[in-house]
């Protein structure tokens, strides 16, 4: 009996089952491991580039407050200005308002060389406020470094302090809590008499970093010798400044080359005594501050895979389970699975090894129209491949919901200040190229916070979304508008031959936004200050228009507000 044909056939086509089966099992679960893997890798990775782009970009957008402040005449003709006390009203009600526009600034000064650095004006963020200080309370700082090496600088440079826990006496609300200090001299005469600072608490920044992630996501911050400024555990926050070293590269040893070739890593974490699950975990190097004398840190993300394991144990007791039936169904029935059965098992191994190149199986190469065994081994592969393609169409599509979220403005729509300026830069270029002029339009709505004061953040919320509205509606083809911060607005008007076409651009701006709207129970018409740069008479780069836009939109809100002014007409000494 045992030299039957039938038998022997069927002994090895058992034995060929089971193999065929382990093979299936082993091929699937490497596959589908390695590809969840990939895929959360990779979405992490976007993840922690995006958040790089906006850490540096808020550090940019800081440094740009920092440099208006230090340049706007108040600042720069306030040491030669008979009228120091008007100057210092008005440059306390400019601080209070960067303060108010930025909660993460908790203070705001400006600093005379002389009198041993003494400080001539401070705004502080207090719990109930902002508060301008008296001038009895103001301190000497010259032996501070952002005093001493700001005033070594040259004008329109800053200086960019390391992060550190504030120290300083005075300040209510920053006191030991992280925080950057960036500074700028201030020149008069062609010296620098003085520095304006702005002190930025990160706290809010960085709980701010955290909130945008998904839930389980821990974020990972060290400076460039790899001390945590940021980590899941308290307790190894800033422990260089109390004696203490906690290194990023001790706890993730295979980050220790990033520190010497400054290149990505994203890998896959094993199981530990701290963490059940697998975690993959991404680390980039991040560059902020001036492009002279640039920042390095170190932006870490980790983010547990619960679901990678969960659905690797039930493929391998779903294989085991399988392989058993199949060689006891193969011992018993051998001609019918040397006649029938091997034909589908050949084709589940072809569409398995397709499936782990990447491709779709056939869907003929499935029995699952069988009702035994090898229907429900294939069937279970097919719901593994849908969940796992599932999966992979998810990520994707979370990867562009988080590109248009990096370029976009939540509540309107409309595209952010980083997104706006890119556009403008290829506005510019285009008017360069065809000897065109260019409009940067600088829209400020007045009285913004007393809607929300008086009628609540949503009633707030829902004007800008109509303010954007009207935007979108009064501008031509071909022009753009984004939301630059709060209730500030910007539009770049293409093929300008004469001002009266940005004239009749603002005019119909102003006319529709001064309609009365309606909030709910409420109607509220809307105003606004405009200032208006022009290409390229006010300057050839996107942050220079847009500063002088900001200028002259301020010289517009001065003479009364509801107003536009050009910044050429009214600076006309500006220039040089």
């Amino acid at each position: 009996m045992i030299n039957s044909i039938s038998l022997r056939f069927g002994l090895w086509f058992a034995g060929f089952g089971i193999l065929a089966s382990v093979v299936t099992a082993a091929v699937s679960y490497h596959e589908s491991r390695g590809l969840l893997a990939e895929s959360a890798e990779r979405e992490l990775a976007t993840t922690t580039q995006i958040l790089t782009r906006e850490f540096s970009s808020s550090i940019d957008e800081i440094t740009k407050d920092v440099l208006f402040l230090s340049s706007i005449p108040q600042t720069a003709g306030y040491f030669e200005a008979d009228n120091k006390q008007v100057l210092s009203a008005q440059l306390k009600d400019i601080f209070k308002q960067k303060l108010s526009l930025n909660p993460s600034y908790f203070q705001v000064r400006f600093i005379g060389a002389g009198n041993f650095g003494r400080e001539l004006i401070r705004v502080d963020r207090v719990s109930d406020g902002l508060i301008a200080i008296p001038t009895a309370s103001l301190e000497e700082k010259s032996h501070y470094p952002y005093v001493f090496r700001t005033l070594r600088l040259k004008a329109g440079e800053s200086y960019l302090s390391d992060v550190d826990i504030h120290n300083e006496k005075g300040v209510e609300l920053g006191q030991h809590q992280p925080t950057l200090k960036i500074a700028s001299p201030v020149f008069a005469n062609g010296k620098a008499l003085g520095l304006v600072v702005v002190n930025v608490g990160l706290e809010r920044l960085f709980s701010q970093m955290q909130a945008d992630l998904p839930e389980g996501v821990a974020i990972y911050l060290a400076n460039q010798k790899g001390d945590y400024l940021v980590n899941p555990n308290p307790d190894k926050q800033f422990g260089f400044h109390f004696g203490h070293r906690y290194l990023m590269q001790r706890d993730f040893p295979q980050m220790e080359v990033l520190f010497n070739d400054l290149q990505p890593r994203t890998f896959v974490l094993d199981p530990s005594a701290l963490y059940k699950f697998e975690r993959a975990v991404s680390f980039t190097p991040l560059f902020y501050g001036p492009k002279s004398s640039p920042k390095m840190a170190v932006l870490g993300l980790s983010s547990p895979l619960p679901s990678l394991s969960h659905i690797m144990d039930s493929l391998a007791g779903s294989m085991i389970k399988v392989c058993l039936a199949l060689s006891l169904f193969g011992l018993l029935t051998s001609l019918f699975f040397a006649k029938v059965l091997s034909q589908p098992i050949r084709n589940m191994v072809t569409a398995v090894n397709s499936f782990s190149q990447g491709k779709l199986p056939a869907a003929q190469l499935l029995p699952s129209e069988r009702k035994d065994e090898i229907g429900l081994l294939a069937n279970t592969f097919k719901a593994m491949s849908r969940q796992i393609n599932k999966q992979i169409v998810e990520l994707k599509d979370n990867e562009i919901n988080l590109r248009h979220m990096a370029s976009h403005d939540s509540l309107t729509g409309l595209p952010n200040r980083s997104l706006f300026l890119e556009q403008l830069r290829g506005s510019i270029h285009r008017a360069q190229t065809q000897q065109q002029s260019l409009a940067v339009v600088f829209i400020d709505l007045d009285n913004f916070k007393q809607v929300n004061d008086n009628l609540g953040h949503e009633a707030g919320d829902l004007l800008l979304k109509q303010v954007a509205t009207v935007l979108r509606d009064a501008i031509r083809s071909g022009d753009s508008v984004a939301r630059f911060a709060g209730d500030e607005f910007m539009l770049a008007l293409e093929s300008i031959s004469d001002p009266e076409e940005a004239n009749e651009v603002v005019n119909t701006v102003l006319r529709r936004l001064a309609q009365e709207v309606s909030l709910g129970v409420h109607i509220q018409p809307v105003y606004a200050s405009v200032g208006i740069s022009m290409y390229p008479a006010d300057g050839d780069d996107p942050e220079l228009l847009v500063r002088n836009a900001d200028v002259a939109m301020y010289q517009a809100k001065s003479k009364g507000r509801n107003q536009f002014s050009y910044y050429a007409l009214e600076l006309p000494s500006a220039t040089g």
